[in-house]
C-alpha cells in the first residue's frame, strides 16, 4: 500500500504524522517513510513487511519521486524496451517509462497497480491500470491533499469521517456508485484505466483506457485460438510466480481454477510442491442445488489431484463463517462495505489456512468465467441474428438444467432480450406470475423510496448482464463494475496476512478472450468451449466435459441458522440508525427472520431473500455502527 501527503499551507487539516502508525496498523508496526521539503511518502511492502532502515521513495532517472503497489508483468520486456536492467524495480520501470513515453506509459504497461508520482512541476500524479487496477483513494482542499491506498489513514491524519449518505444507499440498494466517489464526504477515488493529475487548484482526470474500442480478433484456425489463449494463460502464470516463493491456489472442481492450477505445475521448479484450498458445504446441509449447478467440489479436486502428484489438496472447513464473518475485521482494514461480502466471506478460509501453512501468495482464477471459459450472454441473440439456426438449436437443447421446450429457451434467451425493457418486463410479470422467480439483488429500501434514492427503479445485476445482446453492450456493462471494491484485496492482505492474485486477470489475456469471435466460446451445442479445449491434458474428462456450473453458498441456510438472534438484535439497532431507519423496511427484515423456515427454501424469491437480500442488509447496518462508533454488539 503506498501513499502521499502534501501541504500547501502552514495551517491545515493533515497531520502526516499520523499516517505511517495507521497503513501500517495490521503490520504491526508503522510502514515506510520519507518527509521531503516537498511532500511526505509512505509505502506497505507487504502485509507484513517489516520497515526498511532509511527507506526512501524510488526515483525516476530524472529524480521524480514514484510509489507504485501492486505488480507490473512482462517487466523483463518492459526493461528491455526502456533500455533498464532486467533487475530494476517496478517503481523504477515505471519512472522511466513516465519519462519516456508521458501519459502513453500506462497503455504500454502490462499490470495490475496503483502509482502516484511527484511531477517537475509540483503537480501530482495518480494513476490505476485498467480491467481491476489497485484502488487509490485522495482528499484535496487548497490547504492540502493525501493519497492513499485505502481510506483508513485519512481520518487518522484529519479528514473528517462521515459517510456519504447517497453513497451508502446506494450500496444498500445494490445499485452501482459514481466511481469517482467514495462511501465517505469528500473522499474520492481514481477511476480504473485513469490518469488523474491532482494540484492546489484541483484534479483533472484522463480515462483514457475504453474497453469498448477493443478490436475484433481473427484468427485463421480454431487451433490459433487454442494456441494463443494457452500462451498467454502461460505469460500470466510466468508472471505471477516470479513473484512467489511459497504459491498457494484457491481450487474448486470447475474449470478456471483447474486450468490455472495445471499450469503452475507445470511451471514449477522440479520437487516444488503446490498447495491448493478448497472450501465445501457444511455438515447439516440438505444438499438441496438449483438444477444445472453442483456445490460439494471435493469429488472434483480429489480426482484432479490424484492426476497432479506434486499438488497437496487441502480441504477447508467453513462451519464457523457467518453472514457477517469478520465483517468488522473488513471494516476496519478496507474503510468499506459492500453487500457482496456476505456471499465472499466463504473465501476467508483457504487464506486463513494458506497464511498458516506458510505460503506468501494465494492464486485465484476469478476472471476466468469472464474470459476464455466464458459462455458470452449475448450468444443467443447474436446466432438468431446471424440466422446460425442450427447452433443456437444446438445450445438451447443441450443447456444443463433446464426443463423448458428448447423452442421457448431460445424465444427466452435469444429473442425476449431484444425487445424493449417494459415489453420484456410485461412479459415476463405475465409468464411468471405464478412462479416463485429470484430477482437477486433486490434490497430491503422502501418500495415508496426506491426511485426517489436511487433515480430509478433497483438494477438487477444479474439480469442486467444475463440479458445484454451483443458483445459491445456487455463490455459497456462490465466496463464501470471492473474496478469497484478493488480496496477489498487489501482488505484480505491485512487480516490474513497472505497476498492474493488473480492469474486469470492478466490484460493481454482478457483482452484477446474478450475480442475474439463468440462461436470460439459456444460450438456444436456445447458451451465454455474455448475453455474446455484448454482443458484437455489438464484434468480429468468427467470434470472437463461437466456441464453443471458450481454454486459456493449452496450451505447458506445451514451457516445463517444459527445466527438468527444476532439477526435480530441488528435489525432492532438498524430500526433506530439515522441513516438508514427511515429507507429500510424492518417489518419486513423481521418478518423474514420470525418465519425463517426450518428446511432451506426452495431456489426463488423467498430463498434470495434470506440468502443474500437479509443479511447484506444487515452487514451494511453494521456497518454503519462501525463507523458512527455506535456498539454492534
Amino acid at each position: 500500500m503506498i501513499g502521499l501527503a502534501r501541504r500547501w499551507a502552514d495551517w491545515s487539516w493533515l497531520d502526516p504524522a499520523r499516517i505511517p502508525a495507521s497503513l501500517g496498523l495490521f503490520a504491526g508496526h508503522p510502514c515506510d517513510s520519507e518527509t521531503t521539503v516537498e511532500a511526505a511518502f509512505f509505502n506497505l511492502a507487504g502485509p507484513r513487511a517489516k520497515p526498511g532502515r532509511g527507506w526512501r521513495a524510488v526515483r525516476s532517472p530524472s529524480g521524480w519521486p514514484v510509489l507504485l503497489s501492486g505488480w507490473i508483468d512482462d517487466s523483463a520486456q518492459l526493461a528491455a524496451a526502456l533500455g533498464c536492467p532486467a533487475s530494476s524495480t517496478p517503481e523504477l520501470l515505471y519512472g522511466t517509462a513516465l519519462e519516456k513515453w508521458g501519459d502513453l506509459s500506462d497503455s504500454r504497461i502490462n499490470g495490475c497497480y496503483a502509482s502516484i508520482v511527484l511531477m517537475p512541476d509540483g503537480r501530482v500524479r495518480m494513476a490505476r491500470s485498467p480491467l481491476g487496477g489497485r484502488s487509490l483513494f485522495y482528499a484535496s482542499t487548497r490547504d492540502a491533499a493525501l493519497i492513499c491506498s485505502i481510506p483508513r489513514p485519512f481520518f487518522a491524519a484529519g479528514w473528517p469521517q462521515k459517510l456519504r449518505h447517497e453513497g451508502l444507499l446506494r450500496a444498500v440498494a445494490h445499485e452501482r456508485d459514481d466511481d469517482q466517489l467514495s462511501q465517505y464526504q469528500g473522499l474520492h477515488r481514481v477511476p480504473d484505466g485513469s490518469i488523474a493529475y491532482l494540484s492546489r487548484d484541483g484534479v483533472q482526470l484522463d480515462r483514457w483506457y475504453d474497453l469498448e474500442a477493443l478490436e475484433p480478433i481473427h484468427l485463421p484456425r480454431d487451433e490459433d485460438y487454442l494456441a494463443t489463449a494457452n500462451a498467454l494463460l502461460a505469460a500470466a502464470t510466468r508472471n505471477a510466480l516470479s513473484a512467489s516463493k511459497r504459491p498457494a491456489m484457491t481450487l474448486s472442481g470447475g474449470l478456471d481454477s483447474a486450468i490455472v492450477c495445471d499450469e503452475i505445475l507445470r511451471q514449477l521448479p522440479a520437487g516444488q510442491r503446490l498447495d491448493s484450498f478448497t472450501f465445501y458445504p457444511v455438515k447439516g446441509w440438505n444438499g438441496a442445488n438449483p438444477p444445472g449447478s453442483f456445490a460439494d467440489d471435493r469429488p472434483f479436486v480429489r480426482e484432479f489431484a490424484a492426476m497432479h502428484p506434486a499438488l497437496d489438496a487441502h480441504m477447508v472447513d467453513n462451519s464457523t463463517v457467518a453472514w457477517d464473518h469478520m465483517a468488522r475485521e473488513f471494516f476496519l482494514a478496507c474503510g468499506t462495505a459492500y453487500p457482496s461480502m456476505t456471499v465472499g466471506a466463504v473465501h476467508h478460509k483457504p487464506y486463513q489456512a494458506a497464511a498458516a501453512a506458510g505460503c506468501d501468495m494465494i492464486f485465484n482464477a476469478a476472471m476466468g468465467s469472464m474470459s476464455f471459459s466464458m459462455t458470452p450472454p449475448w450468444t443467443y441473440p447474436e446466432f438468431l441474428r446471424r440466422g446460425q439456426w442450427r447452433e443456437l438449436w444446438k445450445l438451447a437443447a443441450s443447456r444443463p438444467g433446464d426443463h423448458r421446450p428448447v423452442l421457448r429457451r431460445i424465444i427466452a434467451m435469444g429473442i425476449l432480450p431484444m425487445l424493449p425493457e417494459k415489453m420484456r418486463g410485461a412479459i415476463r410479470n405475465l409468464v411468471h406470475r405464478h412462479d416463485p422467480q429470484t430477482n437477486f439483488g433486490a434490497s430491503l429500501l422502501r418500495d415508496e423510496l426506491l426511485q426517489t434514492i436511487t433515480g430509478s427503479a433497483a438494477t438487477n445485476t444479474q439480469t442486467s448482464f444475463s440479458e445484454v445482446v451483443s458483445r459491445k453492450q456487455w463490455l459497456r456493462e462490465l466496463k464501470p463494475w471492473l474496478g469497484q471494491g478493488a480496496e477489498m484485496s487489501y482488505g484480505y492482505e491485512q487480516v490474513f496476512g497472505i497476498q492474493g492474485r488473480d492469474i486469470t486477470a492478466y490484460r493481454p489475456l482478457l483482452e484477446f478472450c474478450f475480442s475474439i469471435p463468440t462461436r470460439q466460446f459456444a460450438r456444436g451445442g456445447m458451451d465454455r468451449w474455448l475453455g474446455r479445449r484448454m482443458a484437455q491434458g489438464r484434468m480429468p474428462e468427467a470434470q472437463r466435459l461437466n456441464r453443471l456450473y458450481g454454486r459456493q453458498n449452496a450451505d447458506w441456510h445451514t451457516r445463517f441458522t444459527p445466527q438468527l438472534g444476532a439477526m435480530r438484535q441488528q435489525v432492532v439497532r438498524l430500526s433506530e440508525q439515522p441513516e438508514l431507519a427511515p429507507y429500510i423496511d424492518t417489518t419486513r427484515a423481521l418478518a423474514l427472520i420470525d418465519n425463517w423456515p426450518a428446511e432451506e427454501p426452495p431456489f426463488g424469491t423467498l430463498e434470495n431473500d434470506l440468502r443474500f437480500t437479509l443479511p447484506s442488509t444487515l452487514l451494511m447496518s453494521q456497518f454503519v455502527d462501525f463507523v458512527s462508533g455506535r456498539n454492534s454488539g
